[in-house]
């Protein structure tokens, strides 16, 4: 049940889903390399600002060919894909790839220097749509499985591997993870942090790993949290108190009496620094608060759905299972 059950399973799979990884990786190394953030002056010049980061494509590509060897080892062991790990999670992956790859290597990330705006558009990127659609995708199930088998044997097994993922396990709670979430948006929305992030390629570049990487315990702690009643009241709680907290930043931005950030180059896009300034409030408050309520709404929909329903849904992937079906 190994080769054969593979092959007639494989058609399920749409081939475009995997196939996406290998394009994007050629994608990506066939951008002419240039400086991280290298700014466009003038729209003239925005199509020819792609990225080459060694710093975002190299994880990139690697976790992608990770997420590839994984779902390739999966269906010739199994036969099978798992449940709760089929198609839609393959391609919520392949998606947050893609979302992460427009927003740091695409003419974006050279446009957000000169424009508030278009830095507003990476952050949301970054921040409220590559995030759920990575968490939703699963990728620790076929990154395990991408490991070899003592590997994986031993990762369960080693102690401070599991001391530390203990001591670590209360900031993914919702509520917890909101509040540091939060915390980054604000210190690194100050205005001399995030000046100084525009002007320094390793300041922005860490900007970009604390908002994604917080962003991702949150994502996680709120999706994960549909399991069970009380879970949900607080991701609920956390995605109410996300949302406020987007609106009042948002509202900042968009009813501030003057420029609070130094974009001197705005002029060269037809916008005052002002301008640019609202235009960014803007931008926050009706995509980046509609993701959040959406989320929100979606946990109040689990807190009122019957007891009955939700023990019909497809129970999450525990390691030990996924252990046990590797060997």
């Amino acid at each position: 049940m190994r080769l054969g059950s593979r092959e007639t399973y494989w058609w399920r799979v749409p081939k475009t889903a995997l196939g996406l990884f290998p394009a994007l990786a050629v994608l990506l190394f066939s951008i002419p390399s240039r400086a991280h953030g290298t700014a466009p002056h003038g729209p003239g010049e925005l199509w020819n600002s792609w990225q080459a980061d060694p710093l975002v494509t190299i994880p990139l590509v690697a976790s992608s060919l990770l997420f590839i060897l994984g779902v390739w080892r999966l269906l010739d062991h199994l036969g099978r894909l798992l449940p709760g790990f089929g198609v839609a999670q393959i391609l919520s992956f392949s998606s947050g790839i893609a979302v992460l790859a427009i927003a740091l290597l695409s003419p974006l990330e050279g446009l957000s220097k000169p424009l508030l705006s278009a830095h507003m558009v990476q952050h949301i990127l970054l921040i409220a749509v590559a995030p759920p659609l990575l968490v939703l995708g699963k990728p620790e199930v076929p990154w395990l499985w991408a490991l070899p088998e003592t590997w994986r044997r031993g990762l369960a097994r080693n102690g401070p591997t599991r001391s530390v993922l203990a001591l670590l396990s209360p900031c993914a709670r919702p509520i917890p993870a909101a509040m540091i979430h939060m915390a980054t948006l604000w210190i690194w929305h100050s205005p001399i942090l995030f000046d100084a992030a525009v002007t320094s390629d390793r300041l922005h570049w860490l900007e970009h790993v604390l908002f994604l990487g917080t962003a991702l315990l949150f994502w996680r702690g709120v999706i994960k949290a549909r399991s069970g009643r009380q879970g949900a009241a607080a991701a609920l709680i956390a995605c109410f108190v996300t949302l406020l907290q987007s609106g009042l930043l948002s509202a900042l931005l968009s009813f501030a009496r003057e420029a609070l950030y130094h974009t001197p180059e705005t002029a060269d896009w037809g916008l005052s620094a002002l301008e640019d300034q609202q235009l960014a409030g803007a931008i926050m408050s009706l995509p980046m608060c509609g993701i959040y309520l959406v989320a929100g709404l979606l946990m109040a929909l689990r807190l009122v759905t019957p007891p009955g329903r939700e023990r019909r849904r497809s129970p999450p992937i525990a390691s030990s299972d996924l252990l046990k079906q590797s060997r």
